[in-house]
Order: C-alpha cells, then sequence, then structure tokens
C-alpha cells in the first residue's frame, strides 16, 4: 500500500496496521465470490490490483487494455471496504475508476451515434453494491460526499463531447448516460436519508465542486435543485450575491467568480420555471437583506438590487419574477432609502445615466409582471422616491420612443405588448382623471407610447373613457391634450373616439350617468370649439365633424326622453354635413318631430325657445332637398293631428281618428323601406291583419294646456311649417305639396276631389265624406290655421277646394231640410 501515489498517508496506514494486526482472521472470515475463503495470496493479489488501478482518475480515460477490473474483482474489493473501514477511500476511488471507463464508453458510443442505452455490466454492478450500503445511515454522508466528487470529475473530463452550451441539453446528455445517471441518483437517495447537519454538509459540498469544476458541474446542481429545491435555491442565490460583491472589491475581478456567479444565476434560472414558489421565497430573503432603518448601506445591501438586476438580463422569466416579487415585498420606505442613496449605483455602473439604460433594458424585457409593476407606480405614495421614480418614468417612456423609431416594422417588444392588455389598459386609462397629477401625466405618457407602438385603437378606447367619465373642464381638458399629441399620428381620432363612447352607452342603456355625463361634455366641448377656448382643433377633428359623421348613432339616443333635448342641441351646435344622403335625412326628420312636439310643452320658456328653435334649423336644412321635404311636412301634419300630441295645438277629447282596429300603412311601409311616395302616388304594402283586435294600447296623452299656450304652439308650428317649406329660396312649392298632403289625409277617396263645383245630385253621393271632413275641422283648429296660410299663398288653396266645400255642403243640406221642414210646418198649420 505505500505505493500507491493517490492514497492518502493515513489510510495506508490504517490499512497497514490492520492488515499486520488481523491478516489471518481477515483472511479466514473474507470470502470470494464463489463462497470459499481467500487465502493470503489471493488478498496481497487482491491489494495489488486496487492499487494499480486507483490511480488512473486522471484527465484521461484509462486505456481499455489496463482496466483490471471485472466483476468479480470488483466484489471482493466492495468486501474488503466492509471488513477493512480504513480503506474505504482507496477501495470508493477505484469504483470512480470503473464509472470512468463506463462514461468512456457511453460518450463514445455517443459519438459514434451508437445506441448508448448499452448495459453497462461494470458501472451496473458497482451501483448495485453501492445502493445496498443506503440503508446504513453511515454510510449516506460518505457516498453523497463521494457522489458529488465523481461527477464532478467525470463532467469536466468529458465536457468536450458536449456539443452544446444549454443546461438543459447539458443535462439531458448525461442523464442518458447509464453511469452518471446511477450516481446522481444515488445522490438524490443519499438526501434524502440523512439529517439536516449532514445534508448542509452535502450542500456545502456540492457547492465547492461547483466553483472547482465550474461551468460543467451546473447540470448536477440544476438536477440537484430539482430535487431539493428550497435548500438548492436558497443556498446558490446567497453564495450568487456574496461572490459578486467579492468580487466587485477586487480591482482586476475574479473570473472565477465571475463565471460562478453566472452558474449560480443559470441554475435559479432553470429551476424558476418548475420551483417558482421555492425561487419567488429565495428572492424575497435578498429583497430582506437591503435597509429598513438606517440610510447607511452594507457593501452586502448594495450589491442585492445590482445582483438582481443581472439575473433580469439572464432570462425574461426570471425578470418578471424579480420584479414581481419586488412590487409586493418591499416598502416605499426601504425603496426610498435605496433610491436616495445611490452610492451604489455610481460604485456597480458608474453613473445615473448608465444605471437608467441599464433598468431600461431590463424593463424591457418585462411581460408577465407589468401589471403588478403598474399597480405598484399607481400606489405609490407622496414620498421623496416618487420624483425618483416619475423621472425614470419619463426618461424610459422617452429611451422607448427611440427605439420605436429606430426599429424594424416587425419588431416586437415584449412590454409593450403587455401593456397592451386589457387588465394593464385599466390600470392605466381610468388614472387619467385621477387627482394626483403625476399619475395623469404617467397614464398619458403610456397611452401616446402605446398609440405611436400599436395604432389609434389605444387612444381612441383612452379617449371614448374620457368623454364618458369626465366631470368638470379640468379633466375634459385631457382630451384636447391626447389629441393634439397624436394628431400628427392618426387621423379622424375624435370621430373614432366619439362613436366609441356612442357605442358604450348605447350597449349600457342601464347606465344613464355616464349617458348623461356624455352629454354635457360633448355639448361642453362644441362651445369650446366655437368659441375657440381651448386652442383650434384642425379642421379634420373638429368635434361638429365628428358629430356629423355619428348623426345616426345620436339618433338611437333621441328615445332617451331625459336627454333629448340636450342632443338636439348638439346636433343643431355641430350643424349637418353637405353631403347627407336621403335616408339619413328621413331619419333625421322622423327621430326630431316627437322631440319637437314634446318642446313645445315645456314650461321653462327659454329652454322651449332654444329647443324649438334648434329643431327649425335642422328641419330647415334637410327640407331644402325637395325629396325630403315632402315627408318632413307629411310627418308635421300627421303628428299634429295624431292622438299623442293634438292636444297641444287645441284638439279636443273627440278624436274621429281613433278606432280600435286602426292599423298605420305608413308605420308598415317604414319596416320595408325608408323612401317615402309623394301625394297621390301608388304606394302598397303587404298586410295580413291581425288576429282580433290585437292588443289595446292606452294612448298618452298630455294634460289639460292653456289658451295662450295653444296659441303660442299654434303660432310656432304655422312657423316651423312655413320654414319647412322653403326649397331653394322658393316657397311656391313647398307650400302646394302642404296642400296636397292636407287633401290626402282629410278626403283619402281619389274621386269627387275636382277642383269645380260638382252637381247638386253629387252632394247626396260625398254626404259620408263631408260629414267626417266638417268633423275633423271642428276638433282639429291646427288645420284651419293651415288652410289660412294656404289661402295666403295662392293658389295653393284651390287644391283644397273639396275640403272647404265639405262643410258648406253639409251646411246647405241643413239648410235645405230646414227649409223643407218649415214649408211643410206652414202647409200643416193652413
Amino acid at each position: 500500500f505505500y505505493g500507491l501515489d493517490n492514497l492518502k498517508s493515513n489510510s495506508v496506514c490504517m490499512i497497514n496496521f490492520e492488515l499486520d494486526c488481523q491478516k489471518k482472521s481477515i483472511s479466514q472470515s473474507f470470502m470470494s465470490m464463489d463462497g470459499s475463503p481467500m487465502a493470503l495470496d489471493g488478498l496481497q493479489s487482491l491489494i495489488n490490483t486496487l492499487s494499480a488501478n486507483v490511480h488512473y482518475t486522471g484527465s484521461t480515460a484509462l486505456p481499455k487494455e489496463r482496466f483490471k477490473l471485472d466483476v468479480r474483482t470488483l466484489n471482493d474489493i466492495f468486501q474488503l471496504m466492509l471488513k477493512v473501514p480504513a480503506c474505504k477511500s482507496a477501495v470508493l476511488e477505484c469504483f470512480g475508476v470503473a464509472y470512468d471507463h463506463s462514461v468512456y464508453q457511453c460518450v463514445t458510443n455517443t459519438e459514434k451515434k451508437s445506441d448508448v442505452t448499452t448495459q453497462y455490466t461494470i458501472s451496473d454492478e458497482v451501483n448495485d453494491m453501492l445502493k445496498s450500503l443506503l440503508s446504513n445511515r453511515g454510510w449516506t454522508s460518505v457516498l453523497s460526499t463521494w457522489c458529488i466528487k465523481v461527477l464532478g470529475q467525470l463532467s469536466s473530463k468529458y465536457a468536450s463531447f458536449i456539443n452544446s452550451v444549454n443546461l438543459d441539453d447539458i443535462m439531458n446528455f448525461w442523464l442518458v448516460c447509464p453511469p452518471t445517471r446511477h450516481l446522481i441518483e444515488m445522490m438524490s437517495d443519499c438526501l434524502k436519508n440523512i439529517t439536516q447537519e449532514e445534508a448542509d454538509s452535502c450542500i456545502s459540498a456540492l457547492l465547492e465542486m461547483l466553483i472547482e469544476f465550474n461551468p460543467h458541474y451546473d447540470w448536477v446542481v440544476a438536477y440537484m435543485g430539482n430535487s431539493f429545491p428550497e435548500m438548492i435555491i436558497s443556498r446558490i442565490l446567497s453564495v450568487g450575491l456574496y461572490d459578486s460583491v467579492s468580487n466587485r472589491k477586487e480591482t482586476s475581478g475574479n473570473p472565477g467568480k465571475l463565471a460562478k456567479v453566472k452558474s449560480a444565476i443559470g441554475i435559479v434560472c432553470h429551476l424558476s420555471r418548475s420551483h417558482l414558489k421555492e425561487v419567488e421565497n429565495g428572492i424575497s430573503e435578498l429583497y430582506k437583506l437591503l435597509p429598513s432603518g438606517s440610510s447607511d448601506m452594507t457593501e452586502i445591501q448594495k450589491g442585492v438590487l445590482p445582483f438582481l438586476l443581472h439575473m433580469c438580463t439572464a432570462s425574461s422569466f426570471m425578470a418578471d419574477i424579480i420584479v414581481k416579487v419586488l412590487t409586493s415585498a418591499v416598502s416605499f420606505e426601504v425603496l426610498e432609502i435605496v433610491i436616495t442613496n445611490n452610492s451604489w449605483i455610481i460604485e456597480y455602473y458608474g453613473s445615473v445615466e448608465a444605471f437608467r439604460n441599464y433598468l431600461s433594458n431590463v424593463i424591457f424585457r418585462l411581460d408577465e409582471s407589468v401589471k403588478g409593476l403598474l399597480h405598484f407606480i399607481f400606489s405609490t405614495e407622496d414620498t421623496n422616491c416618487i420624483v425618483y421614480i416619475q423621472e425614470f418614468v419619463t426618461d424610459f417612456v422617452a429611451r422607448t420612443f427611440k427605439k420605436l423609431h429606430g426599429s424594424r416594422p416587425s419588431e416586437d417588444f415584449p412590454i409593450l405588448s403587455a401593456l397592451l392588455k386589457p387588465s394593464c389598459l385599466d390600470l392605466i386609462i381610468p388614472n387619467l382623471l385621477s387627482k394626483r397629477k403625476w399619475y395623469k401625466d404617467t397614464s398619458v405618457n403610456f397611452l401616446v407610447l402605446l398609440s405611436t407602438y400599436r395604432g389609434s385603437s389605444v387612444a381612441v378606447q383612452a379617449l371614448a373613457y374620457l368623454l364618458c367619465h369626465s366631470e368638470g373642464e379640468e379633466q375634459l381638458c385631457l382630451v384636447y391634450r391626447l389629441t393634439n399629441s397624436l394628431q400628427p399620428i392618426h387621423g379622424g381620432l375624435i370621430t373614432q373616439s366619439l362613436k366609441a363612447a356612442l357605442t358604450m352607452t348605447l350597449i349600457n342603456p342601464e347606465n344613464s350617468n355616464m349617458r348623461l355625463q356624455l352629454i354635457e361634455n360633448l355639448t361642453l366641448l362644441l362651445s369650446w370649439e366655437n368659441g375657440n377656448e381651448r386652442g383650434k382643433l384642425s379642421a379634420i377633428n373638429k368635434f361638429s365633424k365628428a358629430v356629423q359623421m355619428s348623426i345616426e348613432m345620436f339618433l338611437n339616443l333621441l328615445s332617451d326622453r331625459n336627454i333629448s333635448i340636450q342632443i338636439v342641441t348638439i346636433i343643431a351646435e355641430a350643424g349637418l354635413s353637405e353631403l347627407i344622403s336621403d335616408s339619413v335625412a328621413m331619419q333625421i326628420a322622423e327621430s326630431l318631430l316627437p322631440i319637437f312636439f314634446i318642446s313645445l310643452n315645456l314650461c321653462d320658456p327659454l329652454e322651449k325657445n332654444e329647443a324649438v328653435s334648434n329643431i327649425q334649423a335642422i328641419l330647415t336644412k334637410i327640407s331644402s332637398q325637395s325629396s325630403v321635404q315632402s315627408f318632413i311636412l307629411r310627418m308635421l301634419i300627421k303628428t299634429a293631428t295624431d292622438d299623442k300630441f293634438g292636444s297641444l295645438l287645441g284638439r279636443s277629447d273627440e278624436s274621429v281618428f281613433h278606432q280600435d282596429n286602426h292599423v298605420s300603412l305608413f308605420e308598415k311601409n317604414k319596416k320595408h323601406s325608408t323612401l317615402v311616395s309623394e301625394s297621390h302616388r301608388y304606394n302598397a304594402v303587404l298586410y295580413s291583419g291581425v288576429i282580433g283586435k290585437g292588443p289595446r294600447m292606452a294612448v298618452k296623452r298630455f294634460g289639460d294646456i292653456r289658451r295662450e299656450d295653444v296659441a303660442q304652439n299654434l303660432d310656432i308650428f304655422i312657423e316651423t311649417l312655413t320654414k319647412c317649406c322653403v326649397s331653394d329660396s322658393e316657397t311656391t312649392d313647398g307650400i302646394t305639396r302642404v296642400a296636397m298632403i292636407l287633401l290626402e289625409i282629410l278626403s283619402p277617396d281619389v274621386m269627387y276631389n275636382g277642383l269645380p263645383w260638382p252637381e247638386e245630385e253629387f252632394l247626396k253621393v260625398t254626404i259620408e265624406r263631408d260629414l267626417y271632413i266638417k268633423k275633423t275641422l271642428e276638433t282639429q283648429p291646427v288645420l284651419w290655421e293651415i288652410l289660412r296660410v294656404l289661402a295666403v299663398n295662392r293658389p295653393a288653396l284651390c287644391y283644397c277646394s273639396v275640403i272647404l266645400r265639405a262643410p258648406l255642403g253639409i251646411l246647405m243640406s241643413q239648410w235645405s231640410s230646414e227649409q223643407a221642414s218649415y214649408l211643410l210646418f206652414i202647409f200643416l198649420l193652413f
């Protein structure tokens, strides 16, 4: 044994001493594989074999012709170790040679693309022998330390056979190799059965091997981290931090420590996806090292954030974890101490500008943690650190703009894509209306940045939110601020935003407060625009233009009587487009006429006059088109004489129009088309009738109207009707249309509607029609006012001669009957 180069002297002496003292007893009790006692010369041969193989653990593999260990010999050596504990180091080194030979065979087969799953008898036998010792707690610590050392030697020795630097690929390479897989499984079994104190010793040995065989040993640590995540991760993070700090102290730097820090970061990144909770706990423990009560920072405290930021650059997933833990584990008080004491920034990064650039590059990699970071920013308290955070956010936005302008169109920015998620926008957009200026400015900066990156959709969403939720002039000014910032980039922004806001109110009809707020804000914005109080917008993005482009959506809101008058005001303020189509013009008229009659019943004279003036202006505008004029005039006359609004113009309670089975063909026609036929033109609709009388609906009428109000309403109605008759500065055609419409309404029968007075015999035929017309004239004072207008504008009244003949014919019949009765009475008297 004295000739063994690799055996420690004390081990050799112990073996020699025990062999001298117990040679005879050993030879009698030591059994060979066949079960017979081994002679002294056999034992000496075994020792010579052990001596010949132990020293072949260098950098090259033992040549196949020099490897003399077979299964029988290995078993004898294993028995020797059990009988003579002093030789266990030599025996284990010999077993290491056996594993070395098996690994050599494995990697060469892999290189030759042979079957790497071939059974390696030598290593398998050794593995079975050593596993039989795991039941003895005295051997678990010894074997775990030995496995750690052998894996390090083998990983470093055969690292050149691996054609990858990726940790996952390296781990897969070694786990496919049976000898190394057996070793690491044995090490895991040992760690499961040892005490906490022995486990700490094994972890220390593991980290020492990590330093000695870096970076080839990373895969072993990563594998053990999967088996014992909490213990491995916390120790790796601690070692990485202390090595990073100690390397900073050395003037020239220590390449070994730098490699160790890099390896530690790689291992933690590898374990983070499968052991997220343990990694978060380990990072949280590092954050706890930051100062909390004093502004003086130790070297370790100064190195915490640089070390974690260095980890962020290794993996975007790791960056998300670190930022997530930061936003939940670090208080503003601690952050204020760290930020205000910038000595560590100068020490690690050289300048504040370099640190900001480094931190910006880290934030560019964030994805899942962006929401938590936004929540952290928007919950910043009024402390000294808020100034630093605000400066950094502004600087980050500026740097991002530079990157966007210099980037390729297809280039992706993870943090910007994350900010576009609904969960993040739900944090940014509502803070536009925050009372804190810092939150408001930050939200504006982010929205401008996102609109530049991804288009106008984000800006439209933000502006729509402002239009629906802003309260007061100060908040509403943000609409102009955002529009002016994005106007050079996106055109038609206000129109899109207004349509989005109207859509929000239409799909949420129960939210009346939001709808009312939108109308109030639009009224204020139009007043600013017309008065040029807040700065003039470009012609493309005027709010009046936006209202004109969204006119159909406003018409859908007119059904809400609480805001109908305000909507009319908005439409009148904005005006109507010159290119409005006939169908849209008819929709406007149909929607406004009920509002016109509702306005006649308003109690406030100023509000009533304003509403009526606005509606008159709109109707006059669209009635200039001859195709629409006929529709407006017809709707005015029919609405003035119907059951709902007739009382506003003096109609009596008795109605000749109300019938239980009355069906309006006009309403049926509207369901099929928006076109309206001219007077006395063919117009038909397929109508199959109703079953029975159908549902009987109560007709809502206005209450008692004072005579003064009725007279005023009649004047307003006639004024509106007259204005709508104007077309191209001429009223003749319009008045003629009124006469024809009035004739069609009162006398729909085309027979006996000629201009000359009919023969007396024909009066008997038209008696029923004449009674109907006479009764209508008696109950509808507005008809006499219309006839008065027709009489003034000759010769329109001629077309209504049948209307005048009806009451006269009835009166003549009455006079004739009265005269006949009087003559009969005289005749009877005499």
